[in-house]
């Protein structure tokens, strides 16, 4: 008889979570733009608000009737600290998008004494990736690992995605990239297997807007050039 009394228990409120769920989806589509997909809808640590994510890596607060939402960070009272919640799931949230791309994929200019390890969505026609790119030893003499991630700021199809799978698709991709960031002129291959486009659409989910963005293995984002001392003290917290 309990065990009865329990199973209907948790389908009540299953129920009520799949209507919840519903409801929410439902009420957004007012909201959200019309290509936009929920991917999920999860409790927040605020009891009676959910967070929703829809393909932008920042979630959109809602509570459960969705009458009411909130797009902005989400902050928790800890004694005297104040911590940023959405800040937090943000990182949580591009680790767990991060591993979409194995290391094999990865440009890799390995550091003998490594200390940390950054992933860098790069793309070879930028000032300050070319600028980075030719500080590599500095930084790999301070124990910093890069690991290039491919981001054609231009898109998909154009020159400086072309020369990019170039790169991946070489026999030689450390050389190859560091050719192109140098300025050279290169005739390269193509492959079927190039991940140059799969890094773009990664990087267009983790809110990569510009080049370098730098992401700690923390998932935390570091946008934009910083020297090898810069970058170094950002890692050491």
């Amino acid at each position: 008889m309990n065990k009865l009394r329990y199973l209907s228990l948790f389908l009540f409120f299953s129920n009520l979570s799949y209507a919840d769920n519903l409801l929410i989806r439902e009420k957004l589509k007012s909201v959200l733009p019309p290509e936009a997909l929920i991917e999920s809808i999860e409790p927040s640590a605020m009891k009676g608000i959910y967070k929703v994510y829809y393909g932008d890596p920042q979630p959109i607060y809602i509570t459960s009737d969705g009458n009411f939402f909130i797009f902005g960070d989400m902050y928790k009272i800890s004694g005297e600290k104040i911590i940023n919640i959405t800040n937090k799931d943000l990182e949580k949230r591009r680790v767990e998008v991060l591993r979409n791309i194995p290391s094999s994929e990865l440009i890799s200019f390995k550091s003998i004494n490594e200390k940390y390890s950054v992933t860098i969505f790069t793309d070879v026609d930028c000032g300050y990736c070319k600028k980075l790119h030719s500080e590599i030893e500095e930084y790999n003499n301070l124990g910093i690992t890069i690991n290039y991630a491919a981001f054609p700021r231009s898109g998909i199809g154009t020159e400086s995605f072309i020369k990019m799978v170039g790169a991946w698709c070489s026999s030689n991709p450390k050389k190859i990239l560091s050719d192109l960031k140098g300025g050279a002129q290169l005739n390269l291959p193509f492959c079927d297997t190039q991940p140059v486009a799969k890094h773009y659409v990664i990087g267009q989910k983790l809110g990569v807007t510009g080049t370098p963005a730098i992401f700690t293995s923390s998932g935390f984002l570091i946008p934009g050039y910083k020297s090898p001392e810069e970058l170094l003290e950002i890692l050491k917290g």
